[in-house]
């Protein structure tokens, strides 16, 4: 199902995707890369409601949060301790 949506509110809803994509909270300290708010920031929690109250949801840009600065969990050993004979 389509909806129809008029100029106006399209900007707004494009408006606040480019503040849901600049205001991202980083995986490593959970802390907006933008203005360095706690997450959600109150910039984004705004571009939220928008999306809200027109019942959309954002686009979402993989890898944006930075996962790869979270500490990845070391391979398992093996049951003996990875000695291989």
């Amino acid at each position: 199902m389509s909806v129809f949506v008029t100029a106006a509110v399209q900007e707004q809803l494009d408006y606040a995707q480019s503040q849901i994509d600049r205001h991202t909270a980083d995986s490593g300290n959970g802390r907006c890369l933008a203005c360095g708010e706690d997450d959600p920031c109150s910039l984004r929690l705004v571009a939220a409601h928008v999306f809200a109250r027109y019942g959309q949801l954002p686009r979402r840009a993989p890898g944006a949060s930075r996962p790869e600065q979270v500490g990845t969990p070391k391979p398992w050993p093996g049951w003996l301790g990875g000695s291989t004979g």
